[in-house]
């Protein structure tokens, strides 16, 4: 799938103009962390465009808040974030802000014989599990709800996010918007949550999904992708509609249908138990951080041009992942936006055409 965002002579000077970089920019490896509810995909696109451009990119996972912090101190190139910043917070920390991929957030078990998509739950049920309200997999509420499912009397093990995580800002979002009373009991902190009771804690997704596989009658959280990567247990949700829906692409790519993601602005749009036909109920986009006037040409350019890139594949770039891409409109609109972009000194960022080291190096 290919398409083209700038007519073909604005394209042609914007190569040029790459080419007219110093060359001493090859040395410059660009940087970024953050969410790591992206990360699989974030690492992959940085693989694919160091191998076809030569330049070296790395994308360190380390939570939402450290990519907002890291970008804000301009420690690195770029931050990655689950939970959007204001447009105050923004221009208070002179940064931009665009989406690149919308995931679902997924519950998921270890429960001895059930598979995954086999156990169902609601709302309610969820929260008053993440609550501690229901301790053991075969209670009422659940039973009730799985008549056909040979649920065990196994306590359950709750395992959160220790690290501060817009996965977990996410969730407990959901859970404290779609069932606000069996939810109060979780109280949100930051980019954590204070949860009620006992709780088993991991730093990061993958020692948080290594703990639940660990553990029989664990419940975890995680982006969309483990659940696909990882082949874990997790459960169907009742959405809005009363429809069991269980977390795939399609599911995802319904909320961003029902939701309007981005249709007419690129403001963050809330994509939580959006209203339509098989719409998983928890989804969301994530989002870059790039400083509005970057102090460095080079930098800001092979930063720029690595998300260019990476949108320019189009379904292929996220094929596989377990996200969905971004609307083909909506990705234009943002290299547009990116291509107004200039320096501190006044220089502009050259966003769109093809970088790479053979180029730069012929002009030495």
């Amino acid at each position: 799938m290919t398409h083209v965002f700038a007519p073909l002579a604005l394209k042609a000077v914007a190569i040029c103009l790459f080419f007219c970089l110093p060359v001493s920019a090859q040395n410059l490896e660009v940087v970024g962390t953050g969410a790591t509810f992206p990360a699989k995909v974030y690492t992959q696109w940085a693989a694919d465009y160091a191998k076809e451009t030569g330049l070296p990119m790395t994308y360190k996972p380390a939570g939402s808040s450290a990519g907002v912090k890291g970008i804000t101190d301009r420690a690195v190139d770029f931050g990655a974030t689950d939970v959007p910043l204001s447009p105050k917070e923004l221009e208070k920390r002179g940064l931009f802000q665009f989406p690149t991929l919308v995931g679902g957030i997924v519950p998921f078990v270890n429960i001895p014989g059930i598979g995954p998509g086999q156990l169902k739950l609601d709302a309610a049920t969820l929260a008053k599990i993440w609550a501690g309200d229901i301790t053991r997999w075969n209670a009422p509420a659940i039973r009730a709800l799985n008549p056909y499912l040979d649920l065990p009397k196994l306590p359950i093990q709750r395992v959160v996010r220790s690290d501060g995580s817009g996965t977990t800002t996410v969730f407990v979002e959901y859970l404290r918007t779609v069932a606000p009373t069996e939810a109060a009991p979780i109280v949100p902190n930051g980019g954590r949550a204070k949860w009620p009771g006992s709780t088993l804690e991991a730093d990061g997704s993958s020692k948080l999904v290594a703990a639940v596989k660990a553990t029989p009658g664990a419940i975890g959280y995680a982006s969309s992708d483990y659940t696909l990567r990882e082949n874990l247990s997790g459960v169907t949700l009742r959405n809005r509609r009363g429809e069991f829906v269980e977390p795939t692409l399609p599911a995802f790519k319904a909320a961003i249908v029902a939701g309007g993601l981005f249709k007419n602005r690129l403001e963050p749009t809330s994509l939580l138990d959006v209203d339509g036909i098989g719409v998983w109920p928890i989804v969301t986009a994530t989002y870059i951080l790039v400083p509005r006037e970057p102090a460095s040409q080079e930098r800001a350019t092979r930063t720029l041009n690595f998300f260019y890139q990476s949108f320019l594949k189009g379904d292929r770039a996220v094929a596989g992942t377990g996200f969905a891409p971004l609307p083909i409109a909506t990705q234009a609109r943002i290299v547009g936006q990116l291509s107004s972009f200039k320096t501190t000194s006044g220089q502009y960022i050259f966003v769109t055409g093809d970088l790479n080291v053979t180029s730069l190096a012929r002009l030495k």
